[in-house]
């Protein structure tokens, strides 16, 4: 323990002679590499800890962090040793004497923090209430907010930045004649953000002595009247304040995953390339806004016109300060709060429309799975921007009551955008389908080189399940979607087609408007590099040649475009990043067959329980579940007599595999009775004597003789 204090201090001293011999701003990648020329680092120090990151990273992120807190150095805009650094480097040549002046001043701050909040403990929920009225544009000071809280400027800045928690709009509180806090005053959140350009983004000015205006500035009076207006609005229960949630998507914008940089660098964004920051304008109409768009991306289709109105509308004019804000990466959740308005961000050309958010767990991120209905459904939805609110009390029972203080990030470089791929079927994915991993292999493989596929078989037999798994898995979260065909779907359903809205005077108009097909194929083109699967289930119960029309040429000739029969002025190609999954019910003597046009456009997958990847799937479910494997035979036995009558009629093991069967003693007599003799009687309508043949007792005696 001795030993690694000693080695630490030397990494400090290190460290801030590296930023004095710089002599201007330095990236964190570069400090770390010149500590590595300079020191011979530890094996320890080399090692990486639970979070992935080498221990000397971490170490010099915390006291990086703790300096810039002290005022030895800053990290706004890179990393760079102030006067007072560069004094303590002269005063104190001996590194541990150094670490020990490092150690009494920061010590000194943590007792003044922790006093401040020990004496505003009680004040707390009305100080974040306070700030709640903080709106972007305006800002607020220590002495206003210790004014109001009757106590001083100094214990209320002591107090923002030594909480673990980060109240938001905290960064819009300045010192009193407008300039920006010293970094020891700010919360650990907000250190090394230039939060004089944020602010500025937001609307806030800023003169050329680096001071806010005061005309922006809301003083304690006219804070105390905000307060008795929102309290009278309460009372009356006319508050206009609406709890809201959203989530926006960002693991694939133009082939590049950016909600990395969206943790990192606290905000979410848009790409509104073709827009200017005419689109951030406070008093834009929402059609103002359909206007921009239709202007700026007329070379767009219609449809992708009117995702991109719609998404904007949500992010601009609908989103608010203070709403949740929850992003998907990896079948894992990020969560954060809204810190402000939109803003537009000029050098950034693929996240240049930006809300800042507070994330309340960049570094704990929550399993996909452990959200409730109606979030997961919620989430498959391919636009970037979707709202959430109806299930915003179970978002906001996931914020933590708590966020630690972290170490300062160390900014990693951009990600390299991707190639177009599917995820490789991993031996996880085969041990959670219980199916062979070479068997999925195949079917991924024949998706990836046919693109269109169809899974087929009789009822029973996990169709639908498998395309749902394996589309989750082979792509990225919120790139796959299903619809269900039925006798009256039609092209107008699928792809496009006119429909009635009300006009003026009571009369109606009719509209063109993009069936889930077309949607679907809009986002995909606009992400070239992400494989987007549509499963299309029960895809012969419609009139293929009526729903598919023209689109039977493209899917055979991808590289091709079309003129389509409703929107004829612009050529339409289908992208090389949708794949398509159909799954079809062999039983059903009602369905249309596939016709051969169809059929050659598609690869055909059999999923029947006397092969693979079927076979055994039941005897494979019941050892798992430590359960007798006495249904196994029982199925094995009903279709091996139903295929010496008809091959089409077997049936597959997804009856068998409910767990509430088996906790009751009557379980499997009562799905035999209520659900697969029904069946049988349906197939083979007019037969009298198939419980002999099929029937639970006939099969039973038959396994007992074996």
């Amino acid at each position: 323990m001795a030993e690694e204090k000693v080695r630490r201090s030397l990494l400090l001293k290190t460290a801030l002679e590296i930023l004095r011999d710089a002599g201007t701003k330095v990236q964190p990648s570069q400090v770390l590499e010149e500590i590595q020329r300079r020191v011979a680092l530890t094996p320890r120090e080399l090692s990486l800890d639970n979070s992935g990151e080498s221990r000397f990273d971490r170490a010099i992120g915390f006291d990086t962090g703790y300096a810039a807190t002290i005022g030895w150095t800053s990290k706004i805009g890179g990393w760079s040793i102030t006067d007072a650094g560069i004094e303590a480097l002269v005063t104190y040549p001996d590194p541990d004497d150094l670490q020990a002046e490092f150690n009494r001043l920061y010590g000194e701050i943590d007792q003044r923090r922790k006093q401040a909040l020990q004496s505003l403990s009680g004040v707390e929920h009305f100080i974040a209430t306070t700030l709640q009225l903080v709106e972007p544009g305006s800002w607020t000071s220590h002495d206003d907010l210790g004014e109001l809280a009757d106590t001083s400027a100094r214990q209320v800045a002591d107090f923002l930045a030594g909480t673990k928690v980060k109240l938001p709009n905290s960064y819009r509180v300045l010192n009193a004649d407008g300039t920006v806090p010293a970094e020891e005053f700010l919360n650990a959140a907000y250190r090394g953000v230039d939060l004089q350009q944020r602010l500025a983004n937001e609307g806030v000015e800023f003169g050329t002595n680096r001071r806010a205006s005061q005309a922006q500035r809301l003083s304690a009076s006219v804070l105390k009247e905000l307060l008795k207006d929102r309290a009278e609005e309460a009372a009356k229960g006319t508050s206009t304040l609406l709890r809201r949630a959203w989530m926006v998507r960002g693991t694939s914008v133009d082939g590049f995953n950016l909600v990395h940089a969206w943790l990192e660098n606290s905000y979410v964004s848009l790409n509104v390339s073709q827009l200017s920051d005419t689109v951030v304008d406070p008093g834009l109409t929402y059609d103002d806004l359909k206007q921009l768009v239709e202007t700026a991306y007329q070379h767009k289709s219609y449809a992708y016109r009117a995702q991109r109105v719609e998404e904007l509308e949500r992010f601009i004019r609908q989103m608010r300060q203070g709403d949740l804000v929850l992003t998907p990466m990896e079948g894992r959740v990020y969560i954060g709060r809204v810190e402000g308005r939109a803003y537009f961000e000029h050098e950034a050309s693929r996240s240049n429309l930006r809300r800042y958010v507070g994330w309340f767990n960049a570094d704990d991120p929550i399993a996909g799975s452990a959200l409730r209905a109606p979030v997961p459904a919620l989430l498959q939805s391919q636009a970037y921007v979707v709202e959430l609110t109806e299930a915003y009390d179970q978002l906001a029972a996931l914020v933590p009551a708590t966020v630690e203080e972290a170490p300062p990030l160390v900014r990693t470089p951009e990600l390299p955008q991707r190639t177009l791929s599917l995820r490789p079927v991993t031996a996880e994915l085969a041990a959670s389908l219980l199916m062979d991993q070479a068997e999925l292999r195949k079917i991924a493989d024949l998706l990836w080189e046919r693109k269109q596929v169809i899974f087929y078989g009789p009822p029973g037999t996990g169709k639908t399940y498998l395309a749902r798994e394996l589309a989750a898995h082979l792509t990225e979260d919120g790139a796959f979607k299903l619809v269900q065909f039925h006798p009256s779907y039609t092209y107008e359903d699928f792809f496009e087609g006119f429909r009635p809205e009300p006009g003026g005077s009571g009369t109606l108009t009719f509209t063109l408007r993009a069936g889930p097909f077309r949607d679907f194929a809009e986002v995909a083109a606009a992400n070239p590099s992400t494989a987007y699967v549509l499963i299309i289930d029960e895809i012969n119960r419609a009139n293929l040649a009526k729903v598919f029309g023209e689109l039977y040429f493209l899917l055979e000739y991808r590289d091709s475009s079309i003129s389509l029969q409703y929107s004829p002025d612009k050529e339409f190609t289908l992208p090389q990043n949708l794949f398509l999954i159909g799954t079809m019910n062999t039983a059903d003597r009602s369905i249309a067959r596939i016709d051969t046009a169809m059929r050659r456009r598609f690869s055909f997958i059999e999923l029947d329980p006397r092969i693979p990847p079927v076979q055994g799937l039941l005897a494979r479910w019941l050892a798992v579940h430590n359960l007798p494997n006495e249904p196994a035979l029982l199925l094995d036995a009903l279709n091996s007599r139903l295929a010496d009558v008809d091959v089409d009629a077997v049936i597959g093991p997804s009856y068998l595999m409910k767990e509430s069967i088996y906790r009751r003693v009557d379980g499997l007599d009562s799905v035999w009775q209520y659900e697969i003799m029904p069946l049988l009687e349906d197939l083979f309508y007019g037969q009298r004597d198939l419980s002999e043949h099929y029937g639970l007792e006939s099969l039973r005696k038959a396994i007992a003789s074996q």
